[in-house]
């Protein structure tokens, strides 16, 4: 039988230690579950966050592990008091958007593991307004809905969003996908080469090459969403620096370039076999025939495939570029579990 327990995370480097102990015994070793994604996160919470861990053991031994905050009121009496599986509740914070979302859970866990430490979340916050599971797994988000039919509670799905990927074991990525999207890539690819010949190069975050890099990124990105940049939030950047000192050759830029002009600059992380696509920088010209987004994901995916990897994860969303180069590989769906308070209902009132 599983036990289940959940108590405040005060010692930050026992917690750390047993997550890193338990991802060595996991089958799926998911990067946003890694260890240094864990570090990088809890560094950066709130002083004043109140985090709890959940921790599920058998017969002694280590089963499961999560993390949560208990959000306060915002505004003090009107807010909602909430629960935030493995983020905080603070947009600034949260920017660094957690995929992939689940608990950490040993291989040889009981069937039901998963859904008896949702409900023990529930259980012990019973005077939380909601409980908010963003970004999860399908087989989180299943648990999340059995949780709240068993409890008898309301939940509402916030959004659904499919990951698209590209098969890197097909070899020649550009050959693989639709006709005209060859002939769109292909003449950007030789306008682009009238101004010299093109190149990429792949720096890790260990390499002294990479803040120059970096530049170059939230330069290009930063052109294209000004104020809306997410590189203007110096949360998300100091997550980034941690996560780059923990992890530093997990951590890719892809830099595109044209002759001596750099048109792209991707930020990926690669993990095991798989290399995952966080974010971008593209030169945008009012020639709409340049398509540096296209270009650049096709040449990194190929240069990927050539190194060995099996899979391009494009990460969740719907945007047309990720529909037209990759497959739907699964949906990762955000939940929220409402219980029957006069703050929800007054709040579901004021949205009618």
């Amino acid at each position: 039988m599983l036990e289940t327990a959940i108590r405040p995370l005060d010692d930050r480097s026992a917690f750390l230690s047993g997550w890193a102990a338990l991802y060595e015994r996991c089958d799926s070793q998911k990067f946003f579950n890694s260890p240094a994604w864990m570090s990088a996160w809890l560094s950066g919470a709130p002083d004043d966050a109140a985090l709890y861990m959940i921790e599920g053991m058998r017969g002694g031994a280590l089963m499961l592990l999560g993390a949560f905050t208990v959000r306060r009121r915002q505004p003090p009496l009107l807010g909602l008091r909430e629960v935030w599986f493995r983020e905080t509740g603070s947009a600034a914070h949260d920017d660094v958007y957690v995929e992939y979302n689940d608990f950490l859970i040993a291989p040889d866990a009981p069937g039901e593991t998963r859904n008896g430490a949702v409900c023990a979340m529930l259980d012990t916050n019973s005077g939380m307004d909601a409980c908010v599971f963003r970004n999860t797994t399908p087989d989180m988000s299943h648990a999340v809905r059995a949780c709240a039919i068993e409890r008898r509670l309301a939940h509402r799905v916030l959004n659904e969003q499919p990951v698209f990927v590209c098969n890197l074991q097909k070899g020649d990525i550009l050959a693989g996908l639709s006709k005209s999207l060859q002939t769109k890539i292909k003449r950007a690819m030789r306008l682009y080469e009238e101004r010299g010949p093109l190149s990429v190069r792949t720096v890790a975050g260990g390499e002294s090459e990479f803040e120059h890099v970096w530049r170059k990124l939230v330069a290009l990105h930063g052109s294209r969403w000004g104020a809306q940049s997410v590189f203007d939030n110096q949360r998300l950047l100091s997550f980034h620096e941690r996560l780059r000192e923990s992890s530093p050759g997990a951590l890719h830029l892809f830099e595109v370039k044209a002759g001596d002009e750099t048109i792209a600059v991707l930020y990926n992380f690669a993990h095991g076999e798989r290399v995952m696509n966080y974010q971008s920088g593209f030169m945008y010209e009012s020639d709409n025939r340049l398509t540096p987004g296209f270009l650049a994901h096709v040449m990194a995916a190929q240069h990927y495939a050539d190194a060995g990897y099996k899979i391009y994860d494009l990460l969740a969303g719907e945007a047309d570029y990720k529909k037209r180069l990759g497959v739907r590989e699964t949906v990762l769906t955000s939940l929220v579990i409402e219980r029957p308070t006069w703050r929800n209902h007054l709040r579901n009132m004021m949205k009618r």
